[in-house]
């Protein structure tokens, strides 16, 4: 899985719209649906973390999620 897949499927477990997830992360809705939908494939590494502390994640999570999905 990708790093927006991993996100975008945390953002629909937690029952957060992509605009609620903005605000939260301080980013535009445009923005940010950009990365969920894989439309800016490499985002930056503090957008990222930005958008994963406003899921109550952190980086490492992320990084263990990609292990995870890669097996």
């Amino acid at each position: 899985m990708t790093i927006a897949e991993i996100l975008d499927s945390e953002r629909k477990r937690q029952g957060m719209s992509v605009n609620a997830l903005a605000v939260k992360a301080g980013l535009s809705p445009g923005r940010v649906h950009g990365i969920l939908t894989g439309d800016t494939p490499n985002p930056g590494i503090l957008t990222v973390r930005a958008i994963t502390r406003a899921l109550g994640k952190t980086l490492r999570w992320l990084e263990i999620e990609m292990t995870r999905k890669v097996r």
